[in-house]
């Protein structure tokens, strides 16, 4: 795998978010860096998450989507999507969920970064983009994106590129992940396989395990 080159990165705050039907506090709506920021374990210091039961925290510190994302559903369900249509903190070139494999260790500039777990499509998608199946098709289409925790903070630049450093589970990708996730019932032993992996994060152990049958 080459060097991962970075679309944008994104940071938000809090604000209150409406649309027709709700009104709530999100820093889902995020504006691309103009300068360096410092990344710490828990993300990015200028960086806030509201929601911390289901965002955020050491294992789901950085939200990664594929710029291929975008260009996915534009081509299959005709959809302009704006530029952090996801909410995500850095949109990545080139590669997508299917070659993002569980536990990969990229360096970004003097930082470490390691892959934890697919991101868990949720609502504000939705609400936010005013695109009223778009949560669905990202579950549908297995277009989740996926999150990281940083190994070994540092300052990143908005040009910084992702290296792989190391790879421990080349068969266990995003996509993989996904495909146990959504479609448990015909993939028990691989789930066992995905449980198997001390990357994947608790938030999301806890989840998978649920899917396995008693």
């Amino acid at each position: 795998m080459e060097n991962i080159a970075v679309y944008n990165i994104y940071l938000g705050q809090v604000e209150t978010i409406k649309t027709p039907k709700k009104e709530f506090k999100s820093a889902y709506k995020k504006k691309a860096i103009t300068q360096d920021e410092y990344l710490s374990k828990t993300g990015f210091i200028n960086d806030v998450q509201s929601d911390t039961k289901h965002h955020g925290g050491v294992n789901r510190a950085l939200c990664v989507y594929p710029y291929a994302t975008y260009e996915y559903f534009k081509k299959e369900h005709d959809l302009d999507l704006k530029d952090c249509s996801f909410g995500e903190n850095i949109t990545i070139l080139t590669y997508d969920d299917s070659d993002i494999c569980l536990g990969d260790q990229f360096s970004f500039e003097d930082a470490i970064v390691e892959v934890t777990q697919p991101r868990q499509p949720c609502s504000h998608i939705s609400n936010v983009t005013g695109i009223k199946n778009l949560t669905a098709l990202t579950v549908k289409n297995l277009k989740t994106g996926f999150y990281l925790r940083v190994l070994k903070e540092g300052t990143i630049k908005k040009d910084s590129t992702l290296q792989l450093i190391k790879r421990v589970h080349e068969s266990i990708t995003i996509e993989f992940i996904n495909k146990c996730f959504f479609d448990a019932k015909n993939n028990q032993e691989n789930i066992k396989k995905v449980l198997a992996c001390v990357e994947l994060s608790i938030n999301f152990r806890e989840e998978l395990e649920k899917k396995l049958k008693s």
